[in-house]
């Protein structure tokens, strides 16, 4: 668990759901048009990653708690936990989590009941983003989960699609009907459009396609240290798996429409040209340290 020193104002918190190891070819491969091509690389790469953090955050706001993701579920690696049709999944990922690691019960540990959260925001709905969605919404009926309505459409209208596609909708809550977003003509920075979250707007919703349609991302707005000076941080989820690809450009190998997802790391790089940005990846191991030094991100030219 990493938090940023500052106990006042908007204050983040990474917590880790387990581990997770992954083809070196699903993590990043260089741009290219041909999805299908990428995604037969990435099952046929015989390497793993170190051991990645699946990652979740608590933003503490004035208006209240908020996370952004659920992480993965300690029962993923019980007999028939995925869909049937994902057949690929054990090829690709592979986790380590124990039940303290959970989501519902880190945050127990910190006092916090799921009943305590303001709303879930989730960047997509794989199954590491969504794990922990289940036990949640268990706990909390109520509790509005924000989803994009491109990805919705895409994933929760269909799915079938989903299961294929890394989601478990065998474990979405019942009835599950999230709170649709749809952007609006707000922009914020090179985004055309974004949508607040809160009503001060210092949580943000912008659009980072690409690794899935309408996978979301999110600008906070933080207070520094004195109180007085601010510090912006950038919530990419899984639009980059780490800052060193992030200067490279290089989109992850199974996504389904890699230029989008090209170009969605061309305009997280220029927002870091214009704004001063700690950028956050999901599943980097340097996310405790970046977020505990708010180190600003420096893009470097694509060589």
């Amino acid at each position: 668990m990493a938090s940023n020193p500052n106990a006042g104002g908007v204050q983040l918190t990474f917590l880790t759901t387990g581990t997770v190891r992954i083809r070196p070819s699903m993590r990043s491969q260089p741009v290219s048009k041909f999805a299908i091509f990428r995604r037969l690389r990435s099952l046929c790469d015989k390497k793993w990653t170190e051991p990645l953090p699946v990652g979740v955050f608590l933003i503490r706001h004035p208006e209240g708690l908020f996370l952004m993701d659920t992480g993965q579920s300690p029962c993923c690696n019980d007999s028939g936990y995925f869909p049937r049709l994902a057949v690929f999944n054990g090829l690709l990922s592979e986790f380590t989590i124990e039940r303290q690691d959970g989501i519902l019960e880190q945050l127990h540990k910190l006092g916090i009941k799921a009943t305590d959260l303001k709303a879930v925001i989730l960047s997509h709905l794989h199954n590491d983003h969504a794990g922990g969605l289940e036990d949640l919404v268990a706990e909390a009926p109520d509790l509005p989960i924000y989803i994009s309505r491109e990805h919705w459409n895409a994933f929760g209208e269909h799915p079938t699609f989903a299961s294929m596609e890394g989601a478990t909708p065998n474990h979405w809550p019942k009835e599950f009907s999230p709170k649709i977003v749809d952007l609006q003509d707000r922009p914020l920075g090179p985004w055309k459009q974004s949508y607040p979250v809160t009503e001060d707007g210092k949580i943000v919703i912008v659009d980072t396609s690409g690794h899935v349609p309408g996978h979301i991302s999110l600008v906070i707005y933080g207070d520094g240290e004195d109180g007085q000076s601010q510090v912006t941080y950038f919530l990419p989820g899984d639009a980059t798996y780490g800052l060193d690809l992030l200067d490279k450009e290089q989109p992850d190998g199974i996504n389904d429409d890699p230029m989008r997802a090209y170009q969605t790391l061309k305009t997280i790089k220029q927002f870091a040209k214009e704004t001063d940005v700690v950028v956050l990846p999901s599943h980097d191991i340097n996310t405790p340290r970046l977020l505990a030094e708010r180190t600003v991100y420096r893009p470097q030219e694509k060589k």
